[in-house]
């Protein structure tokens, strides 16, 4: 390639970086208000993970999904031995286990509350031994006791603040002797019942919540501290999250924990954990609960997720020509000193003919 033809094509590839780097800046700015505080960090993780399908809820663990991420890992040996040596599997079937389950998570006295962003072994004793832990750690370790001890488990969510880190997380459980699910939210110390007595699906739950129906909270754990003083308190927070239900698709608490670059980038930072774990596809993905009242807010999440996939695309094109144009420019300079250094030598040479 010729002089002129090698700064034409280094042009092509300069004016490609400043092209990439000005969208990756133009872009990136409308990006710093989400890195304002973690709700907004958690809004971003959403939508990264957010599926264009609404969730459905009206299958059993017996013909789950084929895209829902069941866990399929070996449990970790703390969680091995804490159901062996617990005797979760009691005479009452899956409910009473899913009980004992919660009863053991429940039993360490006060709740510091806090989020314990750590693996789930580091999690389980925290929450036991200190009291420490949000309602995302006490759904992820109940569902790895509740995967241990035989039961199949599914996460359910809902915010406040259009899908992102204000909101709460809970659990359901399939019963295999009453052949439903049943929800269950361990954090809060309780369930909900109808005016029959009956634990409700969160689906029941849902449609009772948007009605009439009289329901009921009951206890999980007598002794253990309520998440709520009154009960009408807990079913208006459950209400006033109604427009914003959606469904974590996937239960593999196992496999995301024991994932290489979750184990790698967790010992940085959260937020790169869970990066890591998008990366690997470990962790599983969201659906939301669609209806008239959120399709604006799921339509404003997909926006959000494309301006991130557009600015992570605007800056690996910025490196990428950046380092076409330093190596060639590297070479081209190489190439001048031994033309140059050539040159010399071929003059001196000529001197001393």
């Amino acid at each position: 390639m010729t002089g002129r033809g090698v700064g034409r094509y280094l042009r092509g590839w300069w004016l490609l970086f400043w092209c990439s780097a000005f969208a990756t800046v133009l872009i990136g700015a409308t990006l710093v208000p989400h890195l304002s505080d973690s709700a907004e960090l958690v809004r971003m993780r959403n939508a990264l993970l957010l599926d264009p399908v609404p969730a459905s809820h009206e299958w059993t663990p017996g013909d789950a999904p084929a895209d829902f991420a069941v866990e399929n890992r070996p449990p970790n040996p703390l969680y091995a031995d804490v159901v062996a040596r617990g005797n979760f599997r009691v005479e009452g079937g899956d409910w009473a286990t899913a009980l004992g389950i919660a009863r053991h998570l429940l039993a360490g006295g006060r709740r510091n509350g806090g989020s314990i962003q750590s693996d789930l072994d580091e999690t389980y004793r925290r929450i036991t031994s200190q009291g420490d832990g949000y309602c995302g750690d006490f759904a992820d370790v109940f569902t790895g006791l509740a995967s241990t001890a035989g039961l199949f488990s599914r996460p359910w969510a809902f915010s406040f603040d259009g899908f992102g880190g204000r909101g709460h997380i809970f659990n359901e459980i399939w019963d295999s002797a009453e052949q439903r699910w049943i929800m269950i939210d361990v954090f809060n110390n309780m369930y909900f019942t109808g005016e029959d007595g009956r634990p409700l699906s969160a689906a029941e739950l849902h449609a009772a919540l948007q009605g009439d129906s009289p329901l009921h909270v009951v206890p999980i754990a007598a002794a253990a501290r309520p998440g709520f003083k009154y009960d009408d308190k807990a079913i208006d927070y459950y209400r006033r999250g109604l427009p914003e239900w959606y469904m974590w698709w996937g239960n593999n608490v196992f496999e995301y924990d024991q994932a290489i670059l979750v184990r790698l980038f967790g010992r940085v930072s959260r937020s790169l954990e869970q990066l890591a774990g998008i990366a690997q596809g470990a962790h599983p993905h969201i659906r939301v609960l669609q209806d008239d009242a959120n399709l604006s807010l799921v339509a404003a999440m997909q926006r959000l997720k494309w301006r991130i996939f557009a600015f992570l695309g605007a800056l690996l094109v910025a490196l990428f020509s950046a380092v076409i144009c330093l190596k060639r420019a590297r070479r081209a300079r190489r190439d001048a000193d031994l033309a140059r250094s050539k040159s010399a030598s071929n003059a001196s040479d000529s001197l001393v003919d």
